[in-house]
Parts: structure tokens; C-alpha cells; sequence
């Protein structure tokens, strides 16, 4: 039996770390070029994610995923340790990310695994700021003076949208994005960026959770699932890649006659050729993240579907 007729598994990646100025960034799972997640076990131990995507398709992510993004793997998986402080960042949205840049935006969703004495979230602003109040403040160091700030708690959520200026003091940090690290620098960057900035007062953009859903937006679903029973998945038309992280406990993954172990912190993808699968808990108090896509609309904010080549 070749590679092509041979059944998919779930997956688990060896992690790149890279220090950074104020910390250093855990890439979990990430098909960013410069960044390609590696499997590490099973049949296709020793392969990155973006050979894997190149190989197999939608078989790993699904036709939605693959309608929109071709073999680009669409969702980036990153633990941020800060000591310091981060730079204060803002990311453009997909629009203005392909018609300048040609690559994707980054919407992004932020769970605290950890707060220092010092811990603080600084997340757009206080009230509204005009055009020249915010070039004034960027130029002479005073920006952040003008920023909402807020004291983050173990298990809290954060939604980064497009626009939103944030950055992130003395805090551990589990970052389910885009696959992009467009960002900018607006301590350097301010005036490339400038007319990206949401200059309005900061509101909440998260909505207030229903069961076990986070957030539903046409990047990716989250949902944040108190396993305490064994789950099963039968996948009639959930054609979607499912990648969980353990946030508290441990849990085992049945699929294919085998067992998957998914310790605190660890990462798993099930691409969506995988229908059968269980989800089982190894220890109470157990809790998962699970990140998935879901069918999108045909006209939403990314402005087309990419066009890869591969269908040619």
C-alpha cells in the first residue's frame, strides 16, 4: 500500500521555540514558510505540515479549508512565555493584507495560561483617539497612556481583531491565529500602519460563551470542552481538520485501533479523512481546546478564494 491510498492519522508536531527580546514564542503548529511544523510520530513522522498539505490536500483540512486557502494549512497555534513586555503590535485584516502585501491578515484569539504579579493586557484604547492625538502620542512615547488596560486571570479568553493595537506583560499566552504573522511594529511602523489602526474605544469583541463554544468566525471555531466522559465522532459531513490542545489534565485520542496520548500543553491534529474517532479523558478535570473551520460564506471578508495552481 503506497502513501497515497494509506489512511490518515491524527498528528503531533515538534514544537520550534524561538526566543524573542521579551520572552520567547512556542510554534505548536505552523505552516508559515520560515516556520513549518514538523510531525513527529507515525507514518508520516519527519514530514512538515506544508509537504503534508502539498501531498494530501483536503484530505488533511477539508474543502472549505482548501476552497479558500489551498495547500496553505490555515491556522497557526503558538504559546507566547513573556517576562518583559511585548512591542505594541496591530494587525492588518485580510483585505488590506492581500492588496498590499499578498498574504493573509490575522485575526487572533488569546487563553491565559498563566499571569504574573506584573501580568497586564493592554487591548485598543481607553476612548476614542483622533488622527493627530495618535501620531503625537506614537511619536514622543506617550501611546500608552492612551490604552485600555487589563489585569488578566488564569482561563480568560481575548479576541485580537484586525485593527485592534494590543500588547502583553509578564504572562503565558496560547495564540490560535490565521496562519500569518503579519503584524506591525507600531513603535517602528507606526506610519506604514497608521491608517489600519481602530481608533475607537476599546469594546469587548468577544461574545458571552454559549455551551461549550469560545468563538465562531470565518477563520476558525473554537470551543473549550469539559471532558469528563468519553466522547465519540461520527463525521457525516464535518469536513474539517480538528486540532485539540489540553489546557488542564490529560486525554487519549482513539483513532484507527490506536491510542494518542495528549498531555497538559500538548497539541494534536485529526485531519478531517479521519471520520471515527474518540475523545477520552486520563485524568480529572480535564479540559480541551478544540479548533476546527467551519463552512463560511461566499462572500466574506477574505475577498476571494486562493488559487494555488494545485487544480491545474
Amino acid at each position: 500500500m503506497d502513501s497515497e491510498t494509506k489512511k490518515l492519522t491524527p498528528l503531533k508536531f515538534l514544537p520550534d521555540k524561538q526566543d524573542t527580546p521579551w520572552g520567547s514564542i512556542e510554534y505548536k503548529l505552523a505552516d508559515l514558510g520560515f516556520i513549518d511544523s514538523m510531525a513527529s510520530e507515525g507514518w508520516l513522522g519527519g514530514n512538515t505540515i506544508g509537504d503534508i498539505m502539498q501531498t494530501y490536500l483536503e484530505r488533511v483540512s477539508g474543502e472549505t479549508s482548501f476552497n479558500w486557502y489551498g495547500t496553505q494549512f490555515p491556522v497557526l497555534v503558538k504559546r507566547m512565555h513573556v517576562k518583559g513586555c511585548t512591542p505594541l503590535h496591530l494587525n492588518p485584516d485580510d483585505e488590506a493584507a492581500e492588496q498590499r502585501y499578498d498574504a493573509f491578515g490575522k485575526t487572533a484569539l488569546w487563553y491565559v495560561e498563566d499571569a504574573g504579579k506584573d501580568a497586564a493586557l493592554y487591548l485598543g484604547f481607553k476612548k476614542e483617539v483622533g488622527a493627530a492625538q495618535l501620531y503625537e502620542a506614537g511619536q514622543d512615547g506617550s501611546i500608552t497612556s492612551l490604552l485600555h488596560k487589563v489585569k488578566p486571570s488564569k482561563g480568560e479568553f481575548y479576541l485580537i481583531t484586525p485593527g485592534m493595537v494590543h500588547s502583553a506583560k509578564d504572562v503565558t499566552l496560547l495564540e490560535v491565529s490565521e496562519a500569518s504573522e503579519l503584524s506591525f511594529n507600531l513603535d517602528t511602523d507606526l506610519e506604514e500602519a497608521f491608517d489600519l489602526v481602530d481608533m475607537g474605544a476599546w469594546r469587548n469583541p468577544l461574545p458571552k460563551p454559549e455551551g461549550t463554544l469560545i468563538v465562531s468566525l470565518p477563520q476558525f471555531t473554537v470551543n473549550a470542552i469539559s471532558l469528563s466522559q468519553a466522547l465519540k465522532s461520527h463525521r457525516d459531513e464535518d469536513d474539517t481538520f480538528l486540532i485539540y490542545i489540553t489546557l488542564e489534565g490529560e486525554a487519549v485520542i482513539q483513532a484507527h485501533s490506536n491510542n494518542y496520548k495528549v498531555a497538559k500543553g500538548d497539541l494534536i491534529m485529526i485531519p478531517a479523512e479521519v471520520q471515527d474517532f474518540a475523545l477520552l479523558p486520563a485524568a480529572p478535570g480535564t479540559v480541551l481546546l478544540e479548533v476546527r473551520m467551519d463552512p463560511r460564506p461566499e462572500n466574506d471578508i477574505v475577498s476571494e478564494p486562493i488559487d494555488d495552481g494545485s487544480q491545474d
